[in-house]
């Protein structure tokens, strides 16, 4: 992915030196788990955001390698937490902590990691204020995974869909990239911006994965697939097809209620132009990364960030 960036894969290599270094534990299960977990693979998006983000001005390793790391480390918390809840049995091709080690075990090394990632915090010697919005990111993290709740089995509308995914992963990426931007000492309104780009970017890649739970696989992705909607949770494809053809409402919640198969919703959600028209916004989205960028001075970070929203 930077292969046209020698400078940021020579620092995504000593981050990963780094990382690899700092999940050292006394306990040997939890060193055993959190490495497991942490570096089993993953793209890695997140802690490069605030690398790349932080060359834009003034780079130190000593600040940004731990700030990175505490937003993998979260991250990787937050998804052992969600397999948990979401009784899953993989994630990224291998046993989820959960599956392997029982739930006890799991809720105490996603716990762990949590405060893993605070300590990490506390290494990049930055003022408390400049730290204060990975807290908020986590609040709303929380927030939107709560919201998705209640809303199961319901069928949402696109602006609500939006203002859930924003808070449960749009939100991340946003922390990402203010953490980097804060820790490079840039100024206030290139702040703003790399936070806004990170939340465009967000935005799309959470669109993107509920495109791809409809229509990959699982030896691609490294997860079940077709899970959101067998778990009742309704996506912007389906929101979208339920707006195009109202018929379809009806099929889906007899689908919720045990009745129908899911191949056949999703050949009818596919029919209705769900697919289509959330690309087509998703392409709105990475209309906004490029708008942000542009309004960022002309240097490595906001080229290889382009690159990467262009992949979407």
């Amino acid at each position: 992915m930077w292969d046209n960036y020698p400078e940021i894969k020579t620092e995504l290599a000593a981050f990963e030196e780094y990382l690899a270094e700092k999940l050292s534990s006394h306990n040997d299960f939890l060193q055993t788990a959190c490495r497991n977990a942490v570096l089993s693979g993953g793209k890695r998006l997140r802690p490069a955001f605030t690398i790349i983000t932080a060359m834009s001005g003034n780079y130190r390793r000593e600040v940004v390698f731990p700030a990175a790391a505490a937003i993998e480390v979260l991250h990787t918390a937050t998804l052992i937490h969600d397999d948990i809840i979401d009784c899953a049995k993989t994630r990224r091709g291998q046993l989820t902590v959960a599956e392997k080690h029982g739930i006890n075990l799991a809720v105490y090394t996603g716990d762990y990691l949590l405060a893993k990632a605070l300590r990490l915090l506390v290494e990049t010697r930055m003022k408390p204020e400049r730290l204060d919005m990975l807290a908020k990111a986590v609040s709303m993290l929380c927030e939107g995974e709560i919201d998705q709740y209640p809303g199961k089995y319901e069928i949402a509308s696109v602006h609500n869909y939006l203002k859930r995914i924003m808070r449960k992963t749009g939100i991340l990426f946003s922390a990402a990239c203010l953490l980097g931007a804060k820790a490079g000492e840039l100024d206030e309104d290139s702040i703003r911006l790399y936070g806004r780009f990170g939340l465009s970017f967000g935005t799309a890649f959470q669109i993107k994965d509920d495109l791809l739970d409809m229509e990959s696989s699982e030896r691609v992705e490294g997860k079940p697939v077709i899970n959101d909607l067998k778990e009742g949770i309704v996506t912007l494809p389906v929101i979208y097809a339920v707006r195009n053809n109202p018929e379809l409402r009806d099929e889906i919640r007899e689908f919720f209620d045990g009745k129908g198969d899911v191949r056949q919703i999703l050949n009818r959600v596919a029919s209705a132009g769900g697919p289509r028209d959330s690309q087509a916004l998703k392409q709105k989205y990475v209309e906004k990364c490029r708008k942000y960028l542009s309004q960022l001075p002309d240097n490595i970070a906001t080229r290889a960030l382009r690159e990467v929203a262009e992949r979407l």
